[in-house]
């Protein structure tokens, strides 16, 4: 019996799964482009860092990029027509726990600078940023290259709804799991692949894209609601909600938040408990996963446009 045989055998019974590795050439083409569409470009982006927060002194030490072409209507993955990917020395050294993690050392990244040019090239054409979990990446990005400050991004971690769709935790390699896939987890490059071939991945039950369902909610308009003013004891009601704590900045007092589409909605939850002076500031994909003070100061600026 030959693998490919061997492989289909296995799949047919429901008691066991087939895993096959991620691995995506330079050109991976996922299908053929349909001429009549016309076709957008994204970039896949991931980071690996020192630590959590590039305000408190934390750098990336790894990056990669994808930048793959797809149908603006269908929402098809059609194919990788760039890439970038490089080590940069953080000038410190890595934490043993980092290293563990993703497996860069300090031999590995001394002396390595990640090439700007080399990234503007990779990017050439691209209308959206698509990460794993945006609010990290993007901020690691933006501290490092402020041209990432008003691109668009959409998150694959937040904006799509795993737990609706039967997939019990949003971890990267769990997900490509549940669509049959594995990769070397946590390096750069490599979690680039194994989110872009999950993007190519249909919808539970339907035959929607991933991507196609992503690009759905990166167009939607949003805003983030903050309950400035509300009542102590309220704040067990908007925590069971699903409002997060924000522990204030430059220009944005400390407050209870939560991100929606239904402003209306929230607005009426939050009049029942006593927040007098809510917060709403609007969003879309080029604001979406900056800080609480970077969107402020923008809006006061009226900068913020239509995706």
């Amino acid at each position: 019996m030959d693998l490919n045989a061997a492989i289909a055998l296995v799949s047919s019974q429901s008691d066991y799964r087939v895993l096959r590795r991620v691995s995506l050439s330079d050109q991976h083409v996922f299908a053929e482009h349909d001429a009549n569409e016309p076709l957008g470009r994204l970039a896949v982006i991931d980071t690996e860092t020192t630590g959590m927060n590039p305000d408190e002194g934390d750098r990336i030490i790894d990056l990669a990029i994808a930048s793959c072409d797809y149908g603006m209507e269908s929402g098809k993955l059609y194919q990788v027509v760039a890439r970038y990917e490089g080590l940069e020395d953080p000038e410190f050294a890595i934490s043993p726990e980092i290293t563990a993690l993703t497996g860069i050392t300090d031999a590995m990244v001394r002396g390595q600078r990640l090439d700007e040019q080399a990234m503007v090239r990779a990017l050439d054409g691209v209308r959206l940023i698509v990460c794993h979990n945006a609010s990290f990446d993007r901020k690691f990005l933006e501290s490092r290259f402020p041209r990432f400050s008003n691109v668009p991004f959409a998150c694959t971690f937040t904006e799509l709804p795993w737990s609706e769709w039967g997939v019990g935790s949003g971890k990267l390699d769990y997900i490509g799991f549940r669509f049959g896939l594995f990769h070397d987890a946590h390096r750069a490059r490599a979690d680039v692949d194994m989110l872009t071939a999950i993007l190519n991945q249909r919808v539970p039950g339907t035959e929607e894209s991933l991507l196609g369902h992503l690009l759905k909610s990166a167009r939607a308009q949003s805003a983030r609601i903050l309950a400035f003013g509300l009542p102590f004891e309220s704040k067990d009601a908007v925590k069971a909600r699903g409002y997060r704590w924000f522990k204030g900045g430059r220009s944005v007092a400390a407050s209870w938040w939560i991100e929606t589409q239904d402003v209306d909605a929230e607005l009426s939850f939050l009049k029942q408990y006593g927040c007098k002076q809510p917060g709403v500031f609007p969003l879309n994909a080029k604001l979406r996963y900056r800080s609480f003070d970077a969107v402020a100061e923008i809006l006061n600026r009226d900068e913020a446009d239509p995706l």
